[in-house]
């Protein structure tokens, strides 16, 4: 498996993972499917300082990751925020921790000393992968969200670097 930079090609995969997750499950509060348009927004917001990752074998997105600022105040410049996103038919497949330690490099690389992740409370594999890596929990937000006719809570993790 090889991790390189996503490019705008990339673009109508990416939209796959995403919008199945919108439409099947909570790993996104997102309730409607993005567009390509909102996508290329999301390419350039995100720039050279954090761009979108893609995990590939034999030219295959399996899946894709990113950083973001927490924050757009200054003073939480040295703290970034993970998103990470698996294609339905190639999970469990240790896809997404390859891409987490990716993550944590680049996070790294650009001057963070924090990685905050946000996770919904019945995301037991992303809350278990972080984990994993050291993120410890931190807060615990109630009845943040309303998606599928139930009400969510968010788990807040932290990984100091």
């Amino acid at each position: 498996m090889n991790i390189r930079k996503a490019t705008i090609s990339d673009i109508p995969h990416l939209l796959y993972i995403y919008n199945y997750e919108v439409l099947n499950s909570t790993s996104t509060f997102d309730i409607h499917p993005k567009s390509t348009e909102d996508f290329l927004k999301l390419f350039d917001s995100h720039g050279n300082k954090y761009p979108i990752y893609v995990a590939e074998e034999n030219f295959t997105i399996l899946g894709y990751g990113y950083l973001s600022p927490f924050s757009e105040k200054e003073a939480y410049s040295i703290t970034v925020e993970d998103s990470i996103y698996i294609h339905p038919l190639y999970r469990c497949r240790g896809i997404g921790k390859q891409i987490l330690k990716f993550l944590i490099e680049r996070a790294k690389d650009t001057g963070a000393t924090n990685i905050i992740a946000k996770v919904c409370a019945e995301n037991f594999i992303s809350l278990h992968l972080h984990k994993s890596f050291g993120f410890a929990e931190v807060g615990k937000l109630i009845k943040v969200g309303s998606k599928f006719g139930r009400f969510l809570d968010v788990i807040i993790l932290q990984l100091i670097l």
